[in-house]
């Protein structure tokens, strides 16, 4: 018995120090991510790549609950209710409004407090969906939150779409610590 303990408690120091650390049920912190699509993306499309952020984002231990605009708006119209104090609104635009924004060619999205807006250049649900993760880290980490591994890259690398399409590029374990915080804090202040 001590020796399958032992073991247990090396094979668990052994997934920790990777940075595998055991994951906490997804839906004890919530997310809601507003949708605005003002490019139109077929819904099909737009699913998927809902489905692939949310993925990224259970490995944090957080639920992303999606809402389309409308829909949430009526939502909170009909009963009165409070937004919740973990929403995020993100914005699919066209590419040709990238320069209205003064965003140079390259940049697929830009994130701020109250919002991020992507940028519609290409159509893969695997592309939107780590655009989308990496807009909703800025506005949750900061605009200063680039990092030198994993989906918060300044520039994704050829290696790091690779990982994309595999399903294993994700914040890194400081990220995922400081976004569930965030979340915690807001819900508590509300």
């Amino acid at each position: 018995m001590k020796k399958l303990a032992r073991s247990w408690l090396m094979a668990s120091a052994a997934v920790t120090s990777f940075g595998l650390a055991p994951r906490h049920p997804a839906g004890d912190l919530q997310l809601t991510v507003v949708v605005y699509d003002h490019a139109h993306l077929n819904p099909e499309t737009l699913a998927a790549a809902e489905r692939a952020t949310s993925a990224i984002f259970e490995r944090a231990s957080v639920e992303v609950a999606w809402r389309e605009r409308l829909a949430y708006a009526a939502e909170r119209h009909d009963v009165l209710a409070p937004e919740d104090p973990a929403t995020l609104v993100v914005k699919l635009q066209p590419e040709s409004e990238a320069t209205r924004y003064g965003v140079p060619a390259v940049c697929s999205g830009i994130g701020f407090d109250s919002g991020a807006i992507i940028f519609m250049r290409r159509f893969d649900a695997t592309w939107l969906s780590h655009i989308m993760a990496h807009e909703l880290g800025h506005m949750i980490l900061g605009s200063n939150a680039h990092s030198v591994t994993g989906i918060m890259r300044g520039t994704l690398l050829p290696e790091d779409w690779v990982k994309a399409a595999q399903g294993t590029l994700g914040f890194t374990r400081s990220q995922n610590q400081q976004i569930r915080r965030w979340i915690a804090e807001r819900t508590r202040r509300s």
